[in-house]
């Protein structure tokens, strides 16, 4: 529960320094925040992490949280100075404290062997003879 708890702090501080600077106007704040497109898909997608996680969807959480830390680092110069190192530190941050341990799949048992019961195994080619099997010949 801690480790969520952790994980739902940093995807929160993400959505309020992300959200509090996309607001002002259609490209950029104007205090110079983050693009007000970029500030809301981000938003999203942190919100999307903190609720798989929540759910206890860990992969899936892990999933975003790469995608998210993808995203912010291929745009971090379009942001303010003043916001890069929070932004990708958080998000560095976020994708480092999700842990991903994939369900295992063990293989099934193979069935005990059957018993012989005592009965001597035949082959098909154990007959002996021409291939007369005991019929009435031409």
């Amino acid at each position: 529960m801690a480790k969520v708890l952790r994980i739902l702090s940093v995807a929160a501080l993400l959505v309020a320094v992300v959200a509090g600077c996309g607001d002002a106007a259609p490209q950029r704040s104007t205090a110079g925040g983050v693009p007000r497109a970029l500030a809301r898909q981000w938003e999203a997608q942190a919100s999307a992490i903190a609720d798989a996680a929540r759910a206890g969807q860990d992969c899936e959480a892990k999933r975003l949280a790469r995608s998210l830390r993808a995203e912010v680092r291929a745009k971090r110069q379009e942001l303010p100075l003043r916001l890069r190192a929070p932004l990708v530190t958080g998000v560095n941050a976020l994708a480092g404290r999700i842990t991903c341990v994939p369900p295992t799949t063990s293989p099934k048992p193979k069935p005990p062997p059957k018993p012989d019961h005592g009965h001597k195994k035949h082959g098909h080619g154990d007959h002996h003879g021409d291939g007369d099997h005991g019929g009435e010949g031409p």
